[in-house]
């Protein structure tokens, strides 16, 4: 098998993961590995091509900007999220604490008495 035809297996894998619906820690973990496997794998790849490999590449091309899309949407999803435990959080502390970030460093003393 030719390191195209494997790079091309890869990133059909990542596609095809991308459209499950698993757990989205365990896809994560997936989309490294197979995103580590495709590092190691493309500097391999080296003209001459087949027309064959060729159609593969176009093909893998095309993938690629969906896979970079989806790999925006996990991550745009992973910053929401974040931010909403973040929020959480501080309403939380705000809700048992309610005096811990009552500023007192502008007081003002009338001198008139």
């Amino acid at each position: 098998m030719s390191s195209v035809s494997q790079c091309h297996a890869l990133t059909k894998q990542l596609k095809i993961l991308f459209e499950g619906t698993d757990e989205r820690d365990s896809q994560i973990e997936s989309i490294g590995a197979l995103l580590e496997k495709r590092e190691q794998l493309l500097p391999t790849i080296a003209p001459p091509f087949s027309p064959e490999e060729q159609s593969m590449g176009e093909e893998m091309i095309y993938w690629n900007k969906e896979i970079d899309q989806e790999l925006e949407r996990l991550k745009f999803a992973i910053k929401r999220d974040m931010n909403n435990v973040y929020k959480t959080k501080t309403t939380v502390q705000k809700y048992t604490n309610p005096y811990e970030s009552v500023q007192t460093d502008g007081m003002f003393y009338d001198k008139r008495n």
